[in-house]
């Protein structure tokens, strides 16, 4: 027993806040690179690279959903597990749109009808992944990091402001208010895009400040 205590403890030290918190910021450029690849190789008509890249994307959302609700759960437990469970919910959204765009390829239908019912599919899931539920889980994040002071004041309030931005843009694109996929939406969309690249890099240099007090 003695000796199964003592791997426990080693065990449960091997991985440390600041391993964690590289490690998501690695995954978080991940999702970054993907995500625009994967546009390339589908307009390109690429699209077994693209499926594999929309794979890559979804499991690196999940390992950035686990990661910070396990650094910052501390601070706020059902805003960290909702922000978990949203970045699941928006992985599950980009598989379920990359599936239709692997069947057409199989079936050869690389024009007609159908090829536009799996493009118009997969446009659906961008918007309702890709756009309404990170929306969501971003001004979740952007809450909790600013009210427990683990990144820099200015970088939460990016998160907060930039999620609210998408939101309002990908609401406007549901209800045809603006272009789906527009210059507006495109605007829209870059604060958040900067949210995550500073955030990965941040985190990646330097960690999460674990240590300090929720505001």
């Amino acid at each position: 027993m003695k000796a199964y205590a003592v791997y426990q403890n080693h065990s449960s030290t091997r991985h440390t806040p600041r391993q964690h918190a590289r490690a998501a910021g690695i995954l978080y450029l991940v999702t970054h690179v993907t995500s625009v690849v994967a546009v390339v190789a589908y307009s390109a008509g690429f699209v077994t690279a693209g499926v594999t890249l929309e794979f890559g994307l979804a499991i690196g959302c999940v390992g950035t959903g686990v990661l910070l609700w396990n650094l910052l759960r501390g601070f706020g437990p059902v805003r960290a597990a909702t922000f978990a469970t949203l970045r699941t919910v928006e992985a599950s959204i980009i598989i379920a749109g990359a599936l239709p765009m692997l069947a057409m390829m199989w079936m050869h239908a690389s024009a007609g009808p159908l090829a536009e019912l799996v493009s118009a599919m997969h446009t659906a899931s961008f918007l309702l992944g890709q756009g309404l539920v990170i929306s969501v889980n971003t001004v979740v994040l952007g809450w909790l990091l600013w009210d427990s002071r683990a990144v820099p004041r200015p970088l939460a309030a990016l998160g907060i402001g930039g999620g609210l931005l998408v939101l309002i843009s990908n609401l406007g694109q549901l209800w045809a208010v603006i272009t789906l996929n527009g210059p507006i939406a495109g605007a829209a969309a870059l604060p958040v895009f900067a949210f995550e690249l500073w955030l990965a890099i941040y985190l990646i240099a330097c960690g999460l400040r674990t240590s300090s007090k929720p505001a």
